[in-house]
């Protein structure tokens, strides 16, 4: 009986030995899953951030692209607009040289 005894109390020790065992597995894959899930975080963070940086150049580029669009239409307006003022000052110009010519003939 004692015998009997003794080897429940070595299964129990066995058994208690599994399961520390078992435990400390338990917590060693715990620990390397929130290793590697907070890899995946940083990760996802500097992709994240890769692809605002993209995000907001590609913006940046149409918007000078755009900037330099209505420049440039503002310089042919304004082109124009000289071309045109330069016409009637010599329109301007000659009527007031043919009043004044009839003015004083």
């Amino acid at each position: 009986m004692q015998n009997i005894v003794q080897e429940v109390r070595k299964t129990e020790e066995d058994a208690g030995l599994i399961v520390e065992e078992a435990e400390r597995k338990r917590e060693k894959i715990i620990e390397q899953a929130e290793e590697r899930a907070s890899e995946i975080v940083e990760e996802a963070e500097k992709d994240a951030e890769k692809e605002k940086l993209e995000r907001m150049n590609k913006f940046k580029d149409k918007v000078n692209d755009e900037r330099e669009e209505i420049v440039g239409e503002g310089r042919e307006e304004a082109d124009e607009l000289r071309e045109k003022a330069s016409k009637n000052f010599e329109n301007a110009e000659n009527f007031l040289k043919e009043r004044f010519e009839k003015e004083f003939q």
